[in-house]
């Protein structure tokens, strides 16, 4: 039967009209963009188990060619599969056809933001293009989230990222994904943040998190809390993603294919094509979520850690490893002391502008939905 794919990244095309700093996307001569034929043995693939999958739409810059990202909509509409729909875009070739084709269709909208107008044009470029696109799908009412590569360079400016979201009340979340330390980021001078830097950098974040969420009638979710919040609930540790279930595939456009998105390009790690995917390989990843040499023994959420992305893991664990530690114990500490509060509060009836009892989990509690 092959592998059960719960997660499918297409990338679309290899194209991409930014040039990031540390762009994980491997250096290529002629940037190729996906067949039919491949996108739709790729989808073959996720819907072979018959289980509920999602699909997300990458590169390179997806927007760059929006009529596969309609055909890959109506395909699986047409489908009668149980799927969810996701794209992630740098948000600068953003149209109203494009957001009325993502409300129609219901695609998950995540957009890449690295932080105020300064941060974001060193590191990618292009803020004033990024933020018309976050006020065309403002505009459109379409919910989206954003997506910030947490570095040296931004790791600074996290409470002001959340101020600049929070003034988009269809923005409905921010993720953090710690810097990837490959050779693209170390040729574009980017490193990852210390971890007295982290630490001072979520805490902010989170002073801002709580004065927004304050003033907002969806409160922004904050993807990283979410994961220690489920983990919590949980009796036993789950993997921390479909790749390090051996559950998660990505597709290039040639048709090769790779465990997850973030390792696409890296020959070492390829799995096949869609015609021929090598079960062995796409589960080169499974129960390589967990930081190696760390104390985890002393560790405040050891019990209940959601673990690291596997692929990030495979190219930091030498030197930045541990930072997700550190990520994790400073937002279980402010969740704690923020629940310590919020209880104080509530116990005299302190209301929100709605008139209703503001409570932890409305203010801060994120979720997080899962194919």
């Amino acid at each position: 039967m092959g592998p059960v794919i719960r997660y499918l990244i297409l990338w679309l095309t290899e194209a991409c009209n930014l040039r990031c700093c540390y762009c994980y996307r491997p250096a290529v001569m002629t940037p190729k963009t996906m067949r039919g034929e491949v996108l739709e043995q790729a989808l073959g693939l996720a819907a072979r188990s018959g289980r509920p999958f999602h699909v997300q739409l990458s590169g390179g810059e997806p927007t760059l060619v929006p009529e596969l990202i309609e055909q890959t909509a109506e395909l699986l509409r047409d489908s009668g599969l149980s799927y969810t729909l996701g794209l992630q875009t740098n948000g600068t070739r953003l149209t109203p056809d494009l957001v009325h084709l993502f409300r129609r269709h219901g695609i998950q909208v995540g957009i890449s933001l690295d932080g105020p107008p300064p941060i974001h044009e060193s590191l990618r470029g292009a803020f004033a293009q990024t933020l018309a696109g976050m006020q065309l799908l403002e505009a459109g009412h379409v919910p989206f989230r954003v997506t910030t590569v947490v570095s040296a360079a931004s790791v600074g400016t996290l409470d002001l990222l959340v101020l600049l979201a929070g003034g988009f009340q269809w923005c409905r979340g921010i993720a953090l994904d710690l810097l990837t330390v490959k050779e693209s980021a170390l040729k574009g001078g980017v490193a990852p943040p210390g971890p007295e830097a982290l630490r001072d950098g979520l805490k902010r974040l989170w002073q801002s998190l709580v004065f927004v969420n304050r003033h907002r009638r969806h409160p922004l979710r904050l993807r990283e809390l979410d994961g220690l919040l489920r983990a919590k609930q949980k009796s036993t540790p789950s993997p921390f993603c479909h790749a390090a279930r051996g559950e998660s595939l990505a597709v290039r456009p040639d048709g090769a294919v790779f465990p997850c998105g973030q390792v696409v390009g890296e020959e070492r790690l390829a799995c096949g094509t869609v015609w021929d995917v090598d079960a062995g390989s796409l589960a080169s990843l499974c129960g390589k979520d967990r930081p190696r040499g760390v104390p985890c023994r002393t560790c405040p959420v050891q019990a209940f850690c959601p673990g690291e992305c596997p692929s990030r893991l495979s190219f930091n664990a030498a030197h930045h490893g541990a930072l997700v530690c550190t990520m994790y114990q400073t937002l279980w500490q402010l969740w704690q002391e923020f629940k310590a509060t919020e209880k104080g509060l509530e116990a005299v009836g302190r209301k929100d502008s709605r008139g209703s009892v503001v409570s932890c989990v409305s203010m801060l509690g994120p979720r997080r939905s899962e194919a």
